[in-house]
């Protein structure tokens, strides 16, 4: 404080005429109190040189000046009257109090002034004990107050606490003292005087002096110590502690809503409210209160779910504890109308001087909003991260821990690292990954798999680089996601899918063999060897078919052919061919009539479109002559006397392809020796050969097993031409004999 601060109040409130005023004040500003002389310490019986020259404890009827300085009435200008008398401020006062009644054996000594709602308004502290102790909140006032406020006169009691600690405490609350202080808010507003209370107390850790000539100086140092702070008081110079204009810039200064608190005592001394003493232009209520509605307003008012949560007694502790509070984000409720309005909020409470320095945030639609984004990446199970290449920071979401089964108190794992989780198979994906980061300017999407306490986990990750304006790496960053189990139901229904096919080539197969018909080795005028081969791809049961069984007017009906398709719709047109086949040919009409009726079934008879080739031959073993018909159906093979054709029959179209199909019938004497092959495409047809060659290659074959039986005839032709794995084969070798 500035000399022409102190000159000011000496004049004005004390009644010094200016030369006093100016020679006190400039001869107080920079001058150290007098401690104790060196070597003086007093014995247990000797304390006069300390409490000082009068040991009596005797009172003047009225208050001297010593130095401009005016001794308190009941204090005469000794020694300690005098030191005591020209300390200006709490926390001096208390050090000099604590000088003279140290040696005594007093640990502490505590000033207060609270005004008339229980505000601590200044205080002071000194001694060892009181090391731990920076303000009044954590001293019981409970008997205190409430008899400060009941008493007419000044009150000097020697109190024992329940810690055992022995305190002589002089407490006043007279209005009509002189230099009784007014309350804050009557000193400002012009009314009169009120009754703050103002205590002093001096404490021991076990019993007090004995000495009654001891005990009688130290209350009467107490009570010039106690008239002293209520001028003090009245002067309101510690306000100036608690609220200095540097505390309304911190508060200003702090970016989110912040308030200084003052506590509201009861009678018993407990705080029962705070005051909000002033907060910055950022406080605002749940409710939209603005920062002047809130100031000067009580705390429950102000935030009335403050109770509901806990928030209030959690203020009252950081003012009796000094312990700092940092509570949040946690749910929070404020009544209103009738219902409790919810909200997330952060708190944090320091506690200065008599008070509270208060912060809080209720979250808003952003807070929401990064809670929601979490929510997403935990139903969505990815996360995100960040390397930043130029200060090598890692950054990464909470969820990329989980994925990787890391403990986030370990921290991020440098890109170096990261190989060290995917398996061996999957290294080259993630080199190929690299090289297209630094090759491409678009993101990289790949997936791998990484080493879990459940097996194998499926991570795919979506990366891309930064860079800044000059083209320079700035960082990666990527999006990972742990799709074990996509790819888990993606192989269940891959596994349900071939169980579904597998049942389908049993039942297609099992149709198929229901369907044709048993193969006769002997055949009127014939020796046969038939083989039906399906396809190894259970896709891929076509509707291969064939017949070869007398008929009643003793010819010999034989017929081969392949219905367009696969699985099970070609087995179920095989079968409607078939079956139609017999119907016809047992009316006795030729191969080419029967094509009709079979061009006609395949038209109109089926749901859906179906398409198919056929030859359809009749043999007379009479006249060994074989008539036929050809529809759309790779031509027979004659096979005499070690030459191989192809017998030539170009009328007729495929199956259910037109209604004037146009069937001619051919007829060929055959001799004994003579060999027939009918087969379908599956013998001939591969997708790598060429038509020509395969159809070449048939004709050697067929030369190369002539000279065996009917059924090696069909073991060479099936390995020499190794049939089509992928369609059905079906191969009839007929050879003429008597």
């Amino acid at each position: 404080m500035s000399a022409a601060r102190v000159e000011e109040i000496l004049v004005k409130h004390l009644g010094c005429d200016e030369s006093q005023a100016r020679a006190c004040a400039h001869g107080l500003i920079g001058v150290p109190a007098a401690p104790p002389a060196v070597g003086t310490s007093p014995g247990p019986g000797d304390l006069s040189g300390v409490l000082g020259a009068d040991a009596t404890g005797t009172t003047g009827a009225t208050g001297a000046t010593t130095l401009g300085v005016t001794v308190p009435q009941g204090c005469e200008p000794r020694d300690g009257a005098v030191y005591l008398a020209s300390a200006r401020s709490p926390v001096e006062l208390a050090q000099r109090l604590y000088e003279r009644s140290g040696p005594t054996g007093a640990t502490a000594v505590l000033l207060a002034v609270l005004d008339t709602e229980g505000v601590l308004r200044m205080s002071g502290v000194a001694g060892t004990a009181a090391q731990t102790v920076s303000d009044w909140s954590q001293v019981p006032l409970r008997c205190i107050v409430p008899l400060a406020r009941m008493a007419e006169a000044d009150q000097r009691l020697w109190l024992d606490d329940e810690t055992g600690d022995r305190s002589l405490t002089w407490v006043s609350a007279r209005s009509d003292a002189p230099g009784a202080p007014c309350p804050v808010g009557a000193r400002e507003s012009g009314t009169g005087p009120g009754g703050v209370v103002c205590v002093v107390s001096v404490i021991w850790s076990g019993p007090p002096p004995a000495a009654p000539a001891v005990r009688r100086r130290l209350e009467t140092l107490t009570d010039c110590a106690g008239q002293r702070l209520r001028m003090l008081a009245a002067l309101g110079l510690p306000d100036d502690d608690v609220r200095a204009a540097w505390l309304g810039a911190v508060i200003d200064a702090i970016p989110v809503p912040a308030a200084l608190l003052f506590p509201v005592r009861g009678p018993l001394g407990r705080v029962v409210e705070f005051t909000i003493d002033r907060c910055n232009a950022h406080a605002t209520g749940l409710l939209g209160r603005t920062p002047e509605q809130i100031t000067g307003s009580r705390l429950l008012d102000a935030f009335p779910g403050m109770v509901l949560s806990g928030i209030f007694d959690a203020y009252v502790a950081v003012l009796e504890t000094g312990v700092p509070l940092d509570r949040g984000p946690f749910s929070y409720e404020e009544p209103y109308r009738g219902v409790l309005r919810p909200a997330l909020l952060s708190v944090r409470a320091q506690r200065v001087g008599g008070g509270l320095l208060v912060s809080w945030q209720f979250h808003d639609e952003r807070a929401r909003m990064t809670a929601r984004l979490d929510d997403a990446e935990r139903l969505a199970n990815l996360g995100w991260a960040e390397w930043n290449l130029a200060t090598g920071d890692v950054t990464w979401s909470r969820r990329v821990y989980d994925i990787l089964e890391r403990d986030p108190a370990s921290g991020p794992l440098p890109l170096d690292a990261l190989c060290g989780y995917v398996i061996e198979e999957d290294l080259p994906a993630v080199v190929g990954a690299v090289r297209s980061l630094s090759h491409g300017p678009g993101p990289v999407r790949f997936e791998v798999r990484t080493r879990a306490s459940d097996g194998l986990r499926h991570v795919s990750v979506n990366a891309e680089l930064l860079r800044d304006s000059l083209g320079n790496l700035v960082a990666l960053r990527g999006v990972v996601q742990d799709v074990s189990g996509v790819r888990r139901t993606e192989a269940a229904l891959e596994a349900t899918r071939r169980e579904v096919e597998r049942r389908q080539l049993r039942m297609a197969e099992e149709l198929q063999l229901a369907l044709l018909p048993r193969a006769h080795t002997t055949l009127p005028g014939l020796r046969t060897a038939i083989r039906y081969q399906p396809a190894e791809n259970c896709t891929r049961v076509g509707g291969d078919w064939f017949e070869a069984t007398p008929l009643p007017d003793g010819r010999v009906l034989i017929a081969i052919g392949d219905v367009l398709g696969h699985g099970l719709q070609a087995a179920a047109g095989m079968a409607q061919l078939r079956n139609a086949l017999l119907g016809i040919a047992y009316t006795g009409a030729d191969p080419a009539r029967i094509l009709d009726c079979l061009n006609l079934v395949a038209f109109h008879g089926h749901d859906e479109s179906l398409t198919a080739t056929a030859v359809v031959g009749h043999f007379d073993p009479q006249r060994r002559t074989l008539t036929w018909a050809r529809a759309g159906h790779p031509p027979p093979v004659l096979v005499r006397r070690g030459r191989a054709t192809e017998l030539a029959n170009d009328d007729g179209t495929t199956l259910g392809a037109s209604l004037d199909p146009g069937y001619a019938c051919k007829t060929l004497p055959l001799r004994l020796g003579d060999r027939l092959i009918l087969y379908t495409d599956g013998l001939v047809e591969r997708r790598a050969d060429r038509a020509g060659d395969r159809e070449d290659l048939l004709l050697s074959a067929a030369r190369l097993g002539a000279r065996g039986g009917p059924e090696d005839h069909l073991r060479t032709l099936l390995s020499v031409l190794h049939t089509n794995p992928e369609d059905d084969t079906c191969v009839i070798v007929l050879h003429v004999g008597s």
